[in-house]
């Protein structure tokens, strides 16, 4: 049996997840996403007036800011925007908002590891808490490969310092085979091992987008309720 920091006991096995919506007052959706101790915060405003600069004739323009736990903003930050914005840019229908500007905020709270993977996962919930229009839903994922080359999914901070290479896959939800949104890998790493990884995210994957639905699902059917109550 294997004894991880946190007291799981198998390196397939995922930290338990947690998740609110609805959360800031003044943005149009928020979220807070948790794997464990590793806690994102995300806001989203839009669809909204865009500057001239920005404006796309034919589709809405979609801003990503992370802000870290701590201090300003380094080359990380700037590294985790430019990823999430290529990941959603698909997801949002933005056809059916044009001109206009979707800001997504990203706020670090405590980065224990896989903070990439929460930060997708807390920005697609607060998207749909926004009733932004998607195609799919994103749901994100990591895995590390140690120095005894095991595989360990979700790693902690205090495992990531064993780590030999770190892969962060996202997938959409289609019904047919899922399509990778976003692909991050670090370290030394050979081709099988990166489709090996590619394949353990993918398996695991679909115990988060099952999460992400019953998260909203659950929201949506408290609006209802107090909808019929008044």
């Amino acid at each position: 049996m294997v004894s991880r920091p946190d007291r799981r006991d198998d390196n397939s096995q995922l930290r338990a997840f947690s998740a609110s919506q609805n959360i800031l007052n003044r943005a149009d959706g928020s979220s807070k996403f948790e794997f464990g101790s590793t806690s994102v915060m995300c806001s989203v405003s839009g669809p909204v007036e865009v500057q001239i600069r920005d404006e796309k004739l034919d589709e809405a323009t979609v801003e990503v800011v992370v802000r870290p736990a701590k201090g300003i903003p380094t080359t990380k930050e700037k590294l985790m925007e430019s990823m999430l914005r290529t990941a959603f840019e698909p997801v949002i229908l933005g056809g059916m908002m044009p001109r206009t500007l979707v800001q997504i905020v990203v706020q670090v709270i405590k980065d224990d590891g896989c903070i990439l993977a929460a930060a997708v996962n807390a920005i697609t919930i607060a998207l749909l808490d926004a009733g932004i229009p998607m195609k799919h839903m994103a749901a994100a994922i990591t895995v590390m490969i140690d120095q005894d080359d095991e595989l360990v999914l979700d790693p902690t901070a205090v495992e990531l310092e064993n780590a030999k290479s770190v892969h962060t896959y996202s997938f959409d939800n289609s019904n047919t085979r899922p399509f990778v949104l976003l692909s991050d890998s670090e370290g030394v790493f050979s081709e099988e091992e990166y489709f090996s990884c590619h394949d353990l995210c993918f398996e695991a994957v679909e115990k988060v987008h099952g999460f992400l639905r019953i998260a909203v699902e659950s929201k949506k059917n408290k609006e209802q309720q107090q909808t019929i109550g008044h």
